[in-house]
């Protein structure tokens, strides 16, 4: 059954934005779209509902590129490629985002939210990352906070692909992504203390070790806890980086990456961060 607003009174928040959840899921993303913006025509005195217009704009949505490589949102036509990361257990573990024992099913459902979810709602956003028409990756931020301005981004480049320049490829465009369009002040990763190199590329970029959290992790293949080492970026450091400017100003200017926005710390009054 398909809600209707046409009352003057102010529809309540919590009831369109299940109503359009299930829009974007039965008929897209153009017709939630669509009808968000009406409804915030009809009551242009409520800001919330503006907001929600602004959640909803096609550029959440849209490739980002930076370089030699391009961030697609994920969806289920990804599913193919994100099975086979599953399945690359080596991969999917250096990753820290990959749920034990994940079925086709799971990922499935997984990537249907992924696309038809509002920033604010998940928390997250996740892509996958190409190099022509091939994926070589996945980038994404987690844990996305608005009250302390807060990520934690996780990415992982097969090694076949990681090569330097598409590697910074996609910080650039993920980090301008994260201080810019979510204008955020700090982005933080927690790396395997077994995977250095990765610690140390971040660190190019100029990443701040903060601390190691001890026997942080269960590891099941070994039996064992592991260290996380935590790292961390922000917004003025991504600002002062010259590896990061460097590699943003050689690009064709994007709007929606470059454009420093402020959200509010409780967007859409629905969610704690």
């Amino acid at each position: 059954m398909t809600l209707e607003f046409q009352s003057s009174v102010p529809p309540d928040l919590p009831q369109v934005i299940a109503w359009l959840d299930r829009l974007r899921l039965q008929q897209g993303l153009a017709a939630a779209r669509q009808a968000s913006q009406a409804l915030s025509q009809r009551h242009p005195d409520q800001p919330l509902l503006a907001e929600l217009v602004q959640w909803h704009q096609a550029d959440w949505w849209r490739p980002l590129s930076s370089g030699a490589i391009r961030l697609e949102r994920r969806r289920p036509d990804h599913f193919n490629f994100v099975w086979s990361l599953v399945l690359d257990t080596e991969f999917s573990n250096k990753l820290k985002h990959v749920p034990p024992q994940m079925t086709p099913r799971d990922l499935l459902e997984g990537l249907t939210q992924d696309h038809i979810a509002l920033v604010p709602q998940s928390r997250s956003i996740q892509w996958v990352v190409f190099h022509g028409d091939t994926p070589i990756g996945l980038s994404m931020f987690v844990n996305i906070n608005f009250r302390n301005r807060t990520a934690e981004q996780i990415m992982g480049i097969l090694p076949a692909y990681d090569h330097s320049f598409w590697v910074g490829d996609a910080y650039s465009a993920s980090l301008s992504f994260a201080f810019n369009t979510l204008g955020l002040n700090k982005v933080q990763g927690l790396i395997y203390r077994r995977n250095q190199a990765v610690a140390v590329l971040q660190e190019r970029l100029g990443f701040v070790r903060e601390g190691v959290l001890r026997s942080a992790v269960w590891n099941e293949q070994t039996g064992d806890y592991e260290d996380l080492i935590q790292i961390a970026l922000l917004q003025t450091e991504f600002d002062q980086n010259r590896v990061l400017q460097r590699l943003i100003k050689r690009q064709p200017p994007d709007h929606f990456l470059q454009t420093r926005r402020s959200w509010p710390r409780q967007p859409l009054k629905t969610t704690p961060g």
